[in-house]
């Protein structure tokens, strides 16, 4: 059950930009939870882009309407940063002043019960550097995995609602400058279960760092290299806790995935904790088989043949 009282003290970070419609969900969720900390950065407009111009002020405005007893600070920038400095940017800023974060963005809908885990797990494991996030998304809430404990830990973190320390965030600069010699060292092979994983993150990300654009678009990649490439650990709980409704409204590009279809859960409680810190292996493995190649993608099985012909021909 959510115990309001105890959640209170949890420092809650909101990062919006130009989605009036999906802003006004997220923000009526943080409203039922009461935090008595809010941080709110708001990216600017692109140039040359009316309908952001609007739209961001529209959101501003909502998330101006605070009615509870709760700290503000807001922080709305004039010109656009993009989804990588502007996200990261705006998490920077938040952490001046606090050392544990809720971070959402205005399209993850938290449930009641993620801001108390969330709490719980901050200062359980506040000095614990093993730990570096706590996810609030969970793909596989009805596998084994979860039939003695109500949480695991993974070596899979999740930015689409989740939560992390000043520690954490402190070590870490977009701007990645030592993959070259990480990949020399051995990359993923020394990450991963298995070398299917190795193998895919290291192709991944070999082509991600050679895009120069990368930073500007895209903050979460860097981080989750900077978590995996210093055996960082994630807590992930038992029933997902964290809808994603990044297709809503007037904004929405494409089809629902199945990752939108994950409804969250209003009823997770914690009581049976994990006894060891250490991550699942086996459910790391079917996370990557069941979630991650699903939203990636994975070389065709076409592909694969003409890339082992063309090893054993001396092509390549």
């Amino acid at each position: 059950m959510f115990n309001q009282n105890r959640e209170r003290s949890v420092p809650v970070l909101l990062i919006i930009f130009n989605r009036p419609d999906t802003t006004k969900i997220v923000f009526e969720a943080i409203r039922k939870a009461k935090p008595t900390r809010l941080y709110i950065s708001g990216d600017g407009p692109r140039k040359g882009n009316e309908n952001d111009k609007v739209n961001c002020e529209k959101a501003r405005d909502i998330v101006r309407k605070v009615d509870w007893d709760c700290e503000v600070f807001y922080r709305f920038l004039d010109t656009n940063m993009g989804c990588g400095f502007g996200v990261s940017s705006g998490i920077s800023w938040a952490f001046e002043t606090t050392e544990q974060l809720i971070i959402l963005e205005d399209d993850c809908v938290p449930s009641l019960p993620f801001f108390e885990f969330s709490n719980h797990c901050l200062k359980k494991y506040k000095d614990d550097t093993r730990i570096w996030t706590i996810n609030g998304r969970s793909h596989h809430s009805n596998s084994i995995y979860f039939d003695k404990y109500d949480y695991l830990f993974s070596i899979y973190s999740h930015c689409g609602g989740w939560a992390t320390w000043k520690r954490v965030w402190d070590g870490f600069n977009i701007n990645i400058n030592n993959w070259a010699e990480f990949l020399s060292f051995g990359g993923f092979n020394n990450v991963f279960f298995s070398k299917r994983e190795a193998k895919f993150y290291n192709n991944l990300f070999s082509k991600l760092f050679n895009d120069k654009q990368l930073i500007n678009h895209s903050w979460a990649y860097p981080f989750n290299y900077y978590i995996l490439s210093n055996a960082g650990l994630a807590i992930t709980p038992s029933k997902n806790l964290i809808k994603n409704i990044g297709l809503l409204g007037v904004h929405s590009e494409g089809n629902s995935t199945f990752v939108h279809k994950l409804e969250s859960s209003n009823d997770y409680t914690y009581c049976r904790e994990p006894l060891f810190i250490l991550p699942s292996r086996e459910y790391d493995y079917f996370h990557f088989r069941k979630h991650i190649l699903k939203v990636m993608g994975e070389p065709s099985f076409l592909k694969k043949v003409i890339y082992k012909v063309s090893r054993i021909l001396g092509i390549r």
